[in-house]
């Protein structure tokens, strides 16, 4: 099999580059996988490739969103605290879910991609959209109360402090209790389930969100797959949109 190439600037993926040899190469063809940096107008440079990989995407407005759904090739988003490996781990079993609450705490350069992530992880527990009910901002936090399928009530609290990057505790109560934690300072989530039978933790997961972008963006092309991952963060992004009160 004639191996991939991936046009990319950043270290991080080169070296995932590097670790997937002999699927992929480094390259700058029309064919390659690109990667973009999410920062600024991220979606107008995902041009002059047939794959994209986007780094922690900065939220779009709903015109980007409007052409990124006609773009007709795959796109991986990357999202540290919204991994896809953590996000199976965590829907692997059946809560019979009642509430779920999400709590982010971070600094304000990325606070709006840190609501969006914790409004990502109560889109994933809640196994479907969300509505939403109310929001309220004060100076150094926002509240929102949404609704999940079948009227699963949600919770999501993010508050600013100082420093950078950000970390969550998604929690969902049911039949069994999921904790999950996600810390930008570790890069090993933490899956937990609490039952009668006590505390149960998923195995870390060890891959780079790198070499696990590159390999999910190989696997979907190859197989002829599709990818959700822009139409999940679309979903995510109108959230964010609604006004407070």
């Amino acid at each position: 099999m004639t191996p991939r190439e991936v046009w990319t600037d950043l270290a991080a993926y080169r070296a995932a580059t590097a670790e997937l040899a002999p699927r992929v190469r480094p390259g700058t063809g029309v064919e390659a996988i690109r990667v973009v940096e999410g920062r600024g107008a991220w979606w107008e440079r995902l041009v002059d490739a047939s794959a994209f990989v986007v780094d922690e995407p900065d939220p779009a407005p709903v015109a980007a969103h409007d052409r990124l759904a006609a773009i007709g090739v795959p796109v991986a988003v990357v999202r540290r605290r919204l991994r896809a490996d953590i996000v199976a781990d965590a829907g692997a079993e059946a809560l019979a879910l009642r509430h779920i609450v999400i709590d982010a705490w971070g600094g304000r350069t990325d606070a709006a991609a840190l609501l969006r992530d914790a409004v990502g992880w109560a889109r994933v527990l809640a196994g479907g959209p969300l509505s939403v009910v109310d929001r309220a901002d004060a100076t150094a936090a926002t509240t929102l109360a949404l609704r999940g399928p079948g009227g699963v009530g949600v919770s999501v609290t993010r508050a600013i402090g100082g420093g950078v990057g950000g970390a969550l505790t998604a929690t969902a109560l049911g039949t069994r209790r999921l904790e999950v934690r996600v810390d930008s300072a570790s890069p090993l989530p933490e899956v937990a389930f609490d039952d009668e039978e006590g505390r149960r933790i998923r195995p870390v997961r060890r891959e780079s969100p790198e070499r696990l972008a590159l390999r999910r963006i190989l696997d979907a092309t190859e197989a002829g797959a599709a990818v959700s991952d822009l139409a999940e963060l679309a979903a995510d992004d109108a959230v964010l949109r609604h006004p407070s009160r």
